[in-house]
């Protein structure tokens, strides 16, 4: 008796300690149908099916497979038919299991082809229908267009083509990044809900076949560009759309596809759910939570899709925590993923609201971007060139919503539409310093107004210049002060040049860049704003230099078209400094010496830079550079470079910039206990004061 207890007792352990896996694999059915009272059950007499029996009450069966327009379904022993029509094929735990080999394909077909979640798509690159079909028509004769240059890629038989070996080695990145993705599927899609044409899922069908049968997610480590952080992610939302199109069109007949499609979404999502393959503090990261939390929404028949949701949001909401700030700034570095990060989860927002799917309570705060991009934007509609932001202009078409956010709507058409904004100086979370002179109307033409803009930040690697405390200064129509751009994504030298601290408007160590390690995070920000009735000023630090050095740059804006920078720089050994300054192309140098530089264009719009006798004696000299205002652009344009040695290392430039070229012509510096003053003159005969704490 003792005996059988025990026996007992040890069973039930080992089944509370059986993994879910384990259970799914020893017992649980994948597919089973719900018959209701009154469903006739059919067996076979001889070759023909004859009614057995009807249910007196509604029953599960454990589903076999198809037959015609049956389902094969088991009763203990006994093997039963039954219409698909009568009953319901219920999926429950499918796992990898059920879709590997054939022994489920027919009841998978059938389970794929009755999806009813997620039918309102979500598309990372929405295209016009006339563009769609354009391109889809293209690809299907194998030329496939490709949004990153070289743009054409040349595939004669989709079905014998080599992916690894074919795809020609070229300069962008994004490239190979792209076609991995299946943007060409996702051309194809789009082109079939615009016209209804088989021949496009057709195509697409056949290029999930060859893709996956090269690339098996089992070796993903092999792979870097089809399993690619990023293109995973949206290689399933191209994925999910293609189904919901493929799903009840009339080229759905091959349950073997079925089988595989339901395979790869699986292991997508699994791949996802990778710990070492996910993304943390990245947006790329942000874009696999929502990928797997499409697949987990959509197929919740999935055996991990439970587990698959509260990862997913738990892990957006981690992600949402560091790189958006409370009030609405996105923590990249880059303005213009201030746009793309908005367009991206908004429009997500709307896809989970339409399907009903839960998301991060933090998602609630994506709204808040717009109104901060108001303050980033030029008067001329293009966005700083702070890290990797192209110097581009935005069209309100890209935001979504932009009637709500009349500030930005106003900002962004140049006063044309909206509601001009009343804030002329501010601070964008910890990251962005930002003073404007106007904002047109009776002060002024809309695209004349001067801004001035300091940038500050580390948050992590991603899309990070070494351009702490860098300096965007625009007025009179034309940039005058500009930072580098970011080239491209590439392998070209060109794309290092940009990430260094020599191609940006602040202060390095001689001969280095700075020192952006993980120990180095948030060891820079803006600290503050002022605004008085005569300046207004802005400060940053930065500890990014290296070897226990700090930065800390203060600006100060008269309103008008004067700016003071003031650099202190505190390091523990004697070390040599560089402070530049890039200029916009087109400005040409009128004279320059050992303490100042001036520049001025084909309509006589002028800088004049000065540095002011604080510390050691500045050394300042002229030079060329590299700008970069979009993608593959490389155009020489000038700096102005002044070097000092110490310790303790201060700089103080005055820089004013004219509509027509006006000049420095005097200066007197106060120094106080806790200030400089400076009193300068203008080649206009005006006289004005600056103050700068020290």
């Amino acid at each position: 008796m003792k005996r059988w207890m025990l026996l007992c007792l040890l069973l039930v352990m080992i089944g509370a300690t059986l993994t879910p896996r384990q259970v799914d694999a020893a017992s649980i059915s994948p597919y089973e149908v719900s018959a209701p009272t009154g469903t006739t059950l059919y067996q076979f007499v001889g070759k023909t099916l004859k009614p057995k029996g009807t249910l007196r009450a509604a029953k599960r069966f454990k589903a076999l497979s198809t037959s015609g327009h049956y389902y094969k379904i088991q009763d203990g022993r006994t093997i039963y038919y039954v219409k698909k029509q009568a009953v319901t094929l219920v999926a429950t735990n499918l796992s990898l299991t059920t879709f590997s080999g054939s022994t489920y394909s027919r009841l998978t077909h059938e389970y794929m082809r009755s999806l009813t979640r997620g039918q309102t798509p979500y598309y990372y690159d929405e295209l016009t229908a006339k563009t769609a079909i354009a391109r889809a028509d293209a690809a299907m004769k194998g030329n496939w267009y490709i949004p990153s240059p070289p743009y054409q890629l040349r595939v004669p038989n989709i079905d014998t083509y080599r992916f690894d070996v074919s795809v020609p080695a070229v300069d962008s990145t994004s490239f190979k990044f792209q076609i991995h993705y299946f943007t060409t599927l996702n051309q194809l899609t789009q082109a079939y809900a615009a016209t209804g044409r088989d021949d496009y899922l057709r195509y697409g069908k056949r290029i999930v076949t060859s893709w996956t049968k090269q690339y098996p997610a089992a070796n993903y480590t092999r792979y870097r560009w089809p399993y690619h952080d990023h293109g995973t992610a949206i290689r399933t939302f191209h994925l999910l759309n293609f189904w919901n199109e493929f799903r009840s069109s009339a080229v759905n007949t091959d349950p073997a596809f079925s089988q595989l499609f339901a395979k790869t979404l699986y292991e997508h999502a699994a791949l996802l759910a990778t710990p070492s393959f996910y993304k943390p503090n990245n947006n790329h990261g942000m874009f696999q939570d929502m990928a797997l939390t499409a697949v987990a929404e959509t197929h919740r028949s999935f055996y991990r899709s439970s587990a698959w949701r509260s990862l997913a949001m738990n892990r957006l909401t981690q992600q949402l925590n560091h790189s958006l700030s409370t009030d609405g700034v996105h923590l990249e570095h880059s303005p213009f993923y201030q746009i793309y990060l908005y367009d991206t989860l908004a429009r997500f927002n709307d896809w989970a609201a339409a399907n009903r799917f839960a998301l991060s309570s933090r998602m609630r705060d994506v709204k808040d971007m717009p109104s901060a991009l108001t303050y980033m934007l030029k008067p001329n509609g293009t966005l700083p060139m702070f890290g990797d932001t192209p110097s581009i202009t935005h069209r309100t078409d890209a935001i979504p919503y932009i009637n709500r956010y009349p500030h930005l709507n106003y900002a962004m058409t140049q006063g044309k539409s909206g509601t001009q904004p009343s804030t002329r100086v501010g601070k964008l979370s910890n990251q962005y310093a930002f003073f404007r002179q106007h904002w047109g109307g009776a002060s002024g033409p809309f695209r004349d107004a001067v801004q001035v803009m300091m940038t500050a930040g580390y948050h992590s690697n991603i899309h990070k210049h070494a351009d702490d405390l860098s300096i965007d200064l625009y007025g009179y129509g034309r940039d005058f002060l500009v930072e580098s751009g970011r080239y491209a994504y590439t392998n070209r030298p060109e794309r290092s040049v940009v990430m260094q601290a020599a191609a940006h408007n602040t202060v390095h160590v001689a001969g280095k860049s700075f020192n952006l390690t993980t120990n180095n995070l948030q060891r820079s920000q803006i600290t503050s704003v002022g605004a008085a009735s005569t300046q207004w000023t802005a400060a940053g630090t930065s500890g990014l230099l290296g070897n226990g050095m700090t930065h800390t740059r203060r600006i100060a804006y008269d309103r008008d078209g004067t700016v003071l920078v003031y650099d202190d720089i505190t390091s523990p050994t004697t070390t040599s400094f560089v402070q530049r300054f890039h200029l916009g192309t087109g400005l040409n140098r009128v004279s320059s010496g050992s303490r100042h530089a001036m520049y001025k264009d084909n309509e006589n719009r002028s800088i004049h830079l000065l540095q002011l006798e604080v510390g050691t004696t500045p050394k300042v000299a002229v030079g060329a550079s590299y700008v970069s205002y979009r993608d593959y652009d490389w155009q020489r344009r000038n700096q102005v470079v002044t070097t000092k040695r110490g310790k303790q290392v201060e700089y103080l430039t005055l820089i004013h910039i004219g509509e027509k070229t006006t000049k420095i012509t005097s200066v007197t510096v106060q120094t106080t206990s806790r200030h400089y003053v400076v009193r300068y003159k203008l080649s206009d005969g005006k006289t004005k004061t600056l103050s700068m704490l020290r």
